[in-house]
């Protein structure tokens, strides 16, 4: 059975605004096959469904430094920009009542847990040398500071999952490459049309703001190809870090 919607793209439209996990109204619309403004008309005639803790109104400051790392050109000129954490995403299959957003939702819970289940596995290792700290002699002492002091210098360099807001252009056009990617071959026509119709710039500021699920941040993506689902232009290839598949969707205009 065919995935409606990879859990590599969802996992690339995860940001993290003051230290939540959230997705942007515009992209659970663009996932959900809907547009922006008739989502949050139906989250303003359910608000009440909406506390604090499901779903935040961006500011402007906010708005403008995510604009950098997003990439609709036109999410800086927005006057409001409403971002949904895991409960609020939850509840909004709940309000639009179609049967897209409740698959897509079921594919958006999953990319959650499994990036909840990543920032986990340290923890969790962590608790159960502790535990076995108490229960061996003490000759095994050293053994167990020297696997929490590995583990503890692994997770030093790793980012927080998502994007923050702070984060500049800057900082993934340095992993640019210089010369425009080749699509021959490696496309479908109409993919390979709608991806040559954008500019150079927003090609590398696409192909370097790459979620790969496996580094666990963020990345570029190699090995290229491109193709049209759900009426979206859809890349896939390789983390250029790991090797591993990632895949990153195009905004429609």
């Amino acid at each position: 059975m065919t995935t409606l919607v990879p859990i590599e793209l969802i996992a690339s439209k995860i940001y993290l605004i003051r230290g939540i996990k959230v997705m942007l109204d515009r992209d659970l619309a663009e996932l959900y096959g809907a547009e922006t403004r008739v989502l949050n008309q139906a989250v303003s005639r359910n608000i009440e469904r909406f506390p604090e803790d499901f779903m935040l109104s961006l500011t402007r400051e906010e708005i403008l430094g995510i604009s950098q790392i997003v990439i609709s050109s036109e999410i800086k000129f927005s006057k409001s920009v409403r971002c949904f954490t895991e409960q609020g995403v939850a509840m909004l299959s709940s309000v639009l009542r179609s049967k897209r957003a409740v698959q897509v939702n079921i594919q958006i819970m999953r990319a959650f847990t499994q990036l909840r289940k990543m920032l986990s596995t340290h923890e969790d290792l962590k608790r159960k040398i502790e535990s076995m700290e108490k229960k061996y002699d003490e000759q095994f002492q050293i053994v167990f500071e020297a696997i929490k002091q590995l583990i503890e210098t692994d997770e030093k360099p790793k980012k927080k999952i998502g994007f923050t807001v702070k984060e500049k252009q800057k900082a993934y056009l340095k992993r640019a490459k210089k010369k425009k990617p080749s699509t021959d071959g490696s496309f479908t026509p109409k993919a390979k049309k709608i991806w040559e119709a954008i500019a150079g710039d927003i090609q590398i500021k696409i192909l370097n703001n790459v979620w790969c699920v496996h580094c666990r941040k963020g990345s570029s993506i190699g090995n290229l190809t491109g193709k049209i689902e759900s009426g979206m232009l859809v890349l896939r290839g390789t983390c250029t870090k790991c090797g591993g598949d990632v895949a990153r969707v195009i905004e429609n205009e």
